[in-house]
């Protein structure tokens, strides 16, 4: 309801509100004011270089090879390590993990 031909504050407050929940630009935003890259943080972008098991240390072998490697690599890489992290894998130390690492390195496996 207006006043005087003003907008009351609950109304602006509200879609100030809505604005900032549901990312709707600024003004300042609008202007080329806010940082370019501010938006690009909120959508997850998978680069192409993203099946590099160096990078991806904190996934699952399982999951990085179902996503990154054919499957003739199950064939040769020690079972026990299906659940384990990359990370772990890399710097296990066991004969079986250093076996692991070097398939999930090796070019004739990938996509």
């Amino acid at each position: 309801m207006a006043v005087d031909g003003k907008p009351a504050r609950g109304a602006a407050a509200l879609v100030l509100a809505c604005a900032v929940l549901f990312g709707a630009p600024t003004a300042a935003g609008a202007a080329g004011g806010a940082h370019p890259a501010a938006g690009a943080a909120a959508v997850p972008v998978r680069p192409a270089d993203a099946c590099v098991a160096g990078e991806n240390l904190g996934e699952i072998a399982n999951n990085f090879i179902s996503r990154c490697r054919r499957g003739s690599i199950r064939q040769a890489f020690p079972g026990e390590h299906y659940g384990d992290t990359l990370g772990y894998i890399r710097g296990c130390g066991l004969k079986s993990c250093q076996t692991a690492w070097k398939l999930l390195n090796d070019n004739r496996f990938k996509k």
